[in-house]
């Protein structure tokens, strides 16, 4: 693992804050990130479609015959199976909301909006 630091105190302030309760460096929780290379390939792609909005090149890039490949690579180290996550990909947008959240979560912010 790492180097631990133990320490007896219960007050976490100052250094001490940067550590967990068992001695370890804090990490960042949450939601994974996406993968770099996955991320650039998809943002590249998007970019691709030019006549359509981001959000809407991403529902068509969804669609694509070896996206399920992309979405394993991203959820083999979710809790559960990465099965299950593709396959909630593949039902209708309006069942699952899943590829919205995805967007909102990992894409959304390299699209920005235009100001008119």
């Amino acid at each position: 693992m790492g180097k631990r630091i133990r320490v007896k105190s219960k007050d976490r302030s100052g250094m001490l804050s940067l550590f967990n309760s068992k001695g370890y460096i804090r990490k960042k929780r949450g939601q994974p990130t996406l993968n770099p290379d996955i991320k650039v390939g998809i943002i590249a792609r998007i970019k691709m479609y030019k006549r359509l909005t981001p959000y809407k090149a991403w529902l068509q890039i969804t669609k694509l015959k070896n996206f399920p490949y992309i979405l394993e690579m991203h959820f083999k180290n979710r809790k559960g199976s990465a099965d299950w996550w593709i396959k909630r990909f593949e039902k209708p947008e309006s069942e699952t909301g899943i590829r919205e959240n995805f967007y909102r979560n990992h894409l959304r912010s390299f699209f920005p909006k235009n100001k008119k």
